[in-house]
């Protein structure tokens, strides 16, 4: 069919489509909705190069009416200038004809911020409504109960995606279906979500950037079902909502975040931009347990602080991490919702700062003040509680549990089928690389039969490198990466390789003379040295770069669209000038601290602030340098070595604390020896004593500062298997005979107490010691000379003791006191 002719018939349809909309949709039905997206959409289209803004305005003209408003309006500008205008004309038109089959069942801008909005999270714009539809939606679409179709969504989406832990750059629901069958959780969130929208069932995106009383988040799926939001974890346990495995743990998250874009009266908003709302769901899992917080902010004076940021901390992999951030009205009051665990909250404005500790789990009303002041931040030492919640888990039926298997094995007889035409190809390495490239192996067969044999250092680094680059690239991308890999030194760190940057889409490749490229040749500079290329590569960035957050566009860029651009946002200047000195053969990588990129030079990772143009630590041999000795006690005053997770060096800013890579030298004893690369640091000390109470501590830094003694209260010890050093001292009649040894000394305290509590046991024992005990000995007392070798090699068993248990799996050993025996 001529190329003519299709389009004559696809305007014919949008047209047709258009014509049909419902008027509470067109500017004569509904004039102020109309007016205001309109504005919006016209407003947003200024920030996109000419060409693509000339296209969008095409289709905006073309169905001018508040659906098609509305999907230009609320995607950030970020997202359109990667995308094509045919993407939400698709999408655009089968929400139309969802309108057209089912009528409107929600207020306008209920259904547009929830079944209309095209994105769930910071995925790539995809017409992925028709093809979801097209690959079993549709069906599915036609179920009239809503709690019905909620259950087959959830079962279909089996079909498309196994969950594993793969890296946050977000796959499209279109990427996940066809390519790879496989994502994290916000890429389960986002297959969900989309495929509920596409059904026409209201969903947003919600989850916890931290949870606060374990270490990671979490993304998960909410759906509106029978006049309430509803939330979806697991797929292949999706049968009742408001079931999934974390259920039990609500009450235990600080603040529970969803995404909107038009927010209701009831909503509790938080945060408001220019595409999207921050909206806090917490209640809708709390439920009557919900926690009021009103937090009012002071300065020393007493004066009330407005627009007075506030960051809201919990503690999540060694250190405080910020949930988000809200700001104080003209009287300096806060207010919001949370759960029933404790948190910090952080204020910061004009230099006066302040850290509060929030009890949440003791009030369900807290009102409380916050005093700023410009002196540093003190010293905390806090037990933070989160308690849990009663919950009564459902069985679904066995009919469900044998469609959900059968699902599954649909999922892996499409995967089997990738793989045997992978099999049966002439492509073939032993690293496996053709095999992992999965529905995308079209490309990546085109790539590798115009550049075979590829070099096996490649083929290493595209094993380790993140799957989703098999999945996704097409072939000139692999060809730009691979020629960009030939012309560096292999023995480079991987990053400097590596095609994206952060969280933003893979890029387009650069085609010059019929050759694939992956960086434009304006970025290319030259020195005699790593540290004078880079220079000039930074001054280079300052010349055709402009950082300025109003003019930027919205969100991640990729590496080509960044690179066109005049004005870029913080964010978005330094992932360009990561992406510059990795062309330029310079290995650099991201860093949440603020301003700051990391560059590897000298054999080593180093921060180092673009703004400033100087490194943020000991590159710069100009700045001092401190060494700081931790000396880390039990309760008891004994020395006890920790996970070095659990410390770590924090720098504060505008609220926030970021962690900086330092390596925490374990000199044994409890004692470990740390670098402070720069004055004004603060040291975290935290670890999980259990589920529901996690211990933290935070300590200003100087860089005089030499020596510094903790003390970890109620420091979780568990019973492990016994070490084969210890079991070897003991002879094997001994290890026969008896069921409970303590191994200790007779004049140490903490093995006098341990004692005790095996006389109290009324269990038979014997008490090895390292010494022999002069007059009177403990009961069931010997001397070892083994144990008094190995007590002397290892002084911190010596100090706090051990006791060894035999159970039905084998000899299990605990170091120090213990609540209770195996």
């Amino acid at each position: 069919m001529p190329k003519y002719t299709c389009t004559i018939i696809f305007l014919v349809i949008t047209i047709f489509l258009t014509a049909a909309i419902d008027p509470q949709f067109t500017q004569t039905g509904n004039p102020e909705l109309y007016i205001e997206l309109h504005r919006k959409a016209l407003d947003h289209l200024e920030n996109l190069p000419q060409a693509q803004s000339r296209a969008f305005r095409k289709i905006l003209n073309a169905q001018d009416d508040i659906l098609m408003a509305f999907l230009i309006a609320y995607e950030a500008d970020a997202k359109l200038a990667e995308s094509e205008p045919q993407v939400v004309l698709s999408n655009y038109q089968e929400i139309v004809k969802l309108l057209m089959r089912e009528g409107l069942r929600y207020p306008p801008e209920f259904f547009l911020s929830y079944i209309a909005k095209q994105s769930v999270s910071d995925e790539r714009l995809s017409p992925y409504r028709k093809a979801m539809l097209d690959a079993g939606l549709a069906d599915v679409a036609l179920i009239e109960d809503s709690l019905a179709r909620y259950r087959a969504t959830a079962s279909w989406c089996v079909e498309k995606l196994k969950f594993s832990q793969t890296s946050g750059r977000d796959q499209n629901p279109l990427d996940i279906i066809s390519k790879s069958l496989t994502g994290r959780c916000e890429e389960m969130q986002i297959l969900f979500v989309a495929a509920a929208r596409t059904v026409g069932l209201p969903a947003r995106p919600a989850g916890t950037p931290w949870w606060a009383h374990m270490d990671n988040n979490h993304a998960w799926a909410e759906v509106y079902l029978d006049g309430a939001w509803c939330y979806t974890g697991d797929m292949d346990a999706a049968y009742f909502p408001n079931q999934t495995w974390f259920s039990g743990m609500v009450d235990k998250t600080v603040l529970i975040l969803a995404d909107g874009s038009l927010p209701t009266a009831t909503d509790e908003v938080l945060y408001s931009g220019a595409f999207d709302t921050v909206i806090n769901s917490t209640s809708n899992y709390a439920k009557e347990r919900t926690r009021s917080i009103r937090l009012r902010c002071l300065d020393s004076e007493g004066n009330a602080l407005a627009n007075c940021p506030l960051v809201i901390l919990v503690y999540n992999w060694g250190a405080l991490r910020p949930l988000t951030a809200i700001k104080t009205d003209e009287q300096g009051w806060a207010a919001f919702s949370a759960g029933s665990g404790d948190f910090f909250v952080s204020a910061y404005l004009d230099g006066k700062k302040a850290l509060q500790l929030v009890r949440a789990s003791e009030q369900q009303v807290i009102e409380t003040t916050i005093t700023l002041s410009e002196a540093r931040l003190q010293a905390e030492d806090a037990m933070l509680y989160y308690p849990a919640n009663q919950m009564t888990w459902q069985a679904a039926p066995d009919s469900y549990q044998e469609d959900i298997e059968r699902r599954k094995t649909i999922r892996q007889n499409t995967l089997d089928s990738w793989s045997k035409i992978i099999e049966q190809s002439a492509i073939a390495d032993s690293l496996g690389v053709a095999q992992e490239s999965r529905g995308n192996f079209a490309a990546y067969r085109e790539f590798y039969l115009a550049h075979a044999p590829l070099e096996p250092g490649f083929l290493k680094f595209l094993s380790e490198y993140d799957p989703k680059f098999l999945w996704q690239a097409d072939a000139a991308l692999f060809e730009a990466v691979y020629r960009f890999w030939l012309n560096q030194d292999p023995a480079s760190p991987p990053q400097l390789f590596q095609p994206t940057v952060h969280y933003e889409e893979l890029p387009q490749a650069l085609i010059k003379n019929g050759i694939a490229q992956l960086y434009p040749d304006n970025f290319i500079q030259s020195g005699k040295s790593q540290r004078e290329k880079m220079e000039q590569v930074l001054t280079r960035m300052k010349k055709l770069y402009q950082r300025d957050n109003n003019k930027a566009l919205s969100g991640l860029l990729r590496l080509d669209v960044a690179a066109s651009q005049k004005y870029l946002s913080d964010s978005q200047y330094r992932i360009l000038a990561i992406s510059m000195l990795r062309a330029n053969g310079i290995p650099a990588d991201f860093t949440r601290l603020p301003d700051n990129i990391l560059v590897y030079l000298d054999e080593d990772w180093h921060y180092y602030d673009i703004i400033q143009d100087s490194f943020s630590d000991s590159a710069d041999e100009d700045k001092p340098i401190g060494l700081l000795n931790i000396s880390i006690l039990d309760e008891d005053g004994l020395p006890l070595d920790v996970a070095k997770e659990c410390l770590s060096l924090t720098r504060y800013v505008n609220g926030s604390f970021y962690t900086l890579n330092s390596d925490f030298e374990p000199l044994g004893q409890g004692k470990y020896r740390v670098q402070l690369p720069e004055d004004g640091l603060f040291l975290h000390f935290g670890y999980r004593v259990s589920d529901s109470q996690t211990a933290l501590q935070i300590h200003p830094l100087h860089l005089d500062n030499s020596t510094l003694k903790l003390t970890a209260r109620e420091y979780p010890k568990t019973w492990e298997a016994a070490d084969e050093d210890i079991l070897r001292l003991i002879d094997e009649e001994l290890l026969n005979s008896q069921d409970l040894i303590l191994l200790g000394n007779h004049d140490h305290e903490n093995s006098l107490r341990i004692l005790a509590q095996l006389i109290n046991s009324n269990r038979d024992y014997v008490f090895l010691g390292s010494t022999p005990a002069p007059g009177k000995a403990p009961k069931n007392y010997r001397f070892s000379p083994s144990w008094q070798a190995l007590a002397k090699e290892n002084e911190l068993w010596a100090l706090h003791g051990v006791t060894l248990a035999k159970t039905a799996d084998g000899w299990k050993m605990y170091i120090g006191r213990w609540e209770k025996l195996p």
